[in-house]
């Protein structure tokens, strides 16, 4: 149970990584949640943005826009506040709240939306962001480009390579993890060769004996308890 509910984090968050750097190596956008300053953490020209407010102002902005009562809009607050809480937890073992996550925190009880929409505006074009948009594109590209070639090879040719990881680098790539066979190896490094458009490989994936036995083990106990 444990095998397959690991494996589905790490299928959804290589696929979130994917689609996160893909939209962002466009240039010029926002992404809204989704552990974004997390994904984005070492990406140069990013503003990572918290806008907060008291959980009393929160309530209230909920029952007004929904129209419902007090004690639903409570709920939603909370569970709102639950769920990116688990998520964060879940995915990036981090606190979603924590401010060291973030660039620039808002907090809206004494701010209109005109002029936190202006704080926002005026962190992403200064000159500190401005200056770093060339290796932003850059270091996107790469991330997008590597995150591609990982999925390729783990979900759809399905390659057994155990904890992969492979940067790319300018046409340079570093591939790491473990394999239950060499064909696997070779097969990975083609598929990764290929995505990334790579001129020079760093192969340090390696193959371990102890790998096979275990997953042997894995199937074999699953194959009982479904007979049992």
């Amino acid at each position: 149970l444990w095998h397959r509910f690991s494996s589905e984090k790490d299928r959804y968050l290589h696929l979130l990584k994917l689609v996160s750097y893909g939209f962002a190596r466009k240039g010029g956008c926002v992404i809204l949640g989704r552990g974004g300053q997390m994904l984005f953490a070492d990406v140069p020209g990013v503003v990572k943005v918290r806008v907060t407010a008291p959980r009393e102002d929160r309530v209230e902005r909920v029952r007004d826009e929904s129209g419902g009562d007090e004690r639903r809009a409570r709920q939603a607050v909370q569970q709102s506040d639950n769920e990116r809480a688990a998520f964060h937890r879940y995915l990036f073992h981090a606190r979603w709240d924590s401010a060291d996550l973030y660039d620039l925190v808002i907090n809206t009880h004494g701010i209109s939306p005109k002029t936190a929409a202006a704080l926002v505006v005026k962190a992403s074009t200064g000159k500190e962001i401005a200056g770093k948009r060339r290796e932003a594109a850059r270091r996107l590209e790469n991330l997008y480009l590597a995150r591609k070639a990982i999925v390729a090879v783990l979900f759809e040719q399905k390659l057994p390579i155990r904890c992969l990881d492979i940067e790319c680098d300018d046409g340079a790539i570093t591939l790491r993890g473990t394999a239950r066979d060499r064909p696997s190896i070779e097969r990975c490094e083609e598929t990764a060769v290929k995505v990334c458009r790579a001129k020079r490989v760093t192969n340090e994936i390696c193959f371990d004996p102890r790998y096979v036995e275990l997953l042997g083990g894995i199937q074999s106990s699953t194959a009982e308890r479904m007979t049992g």
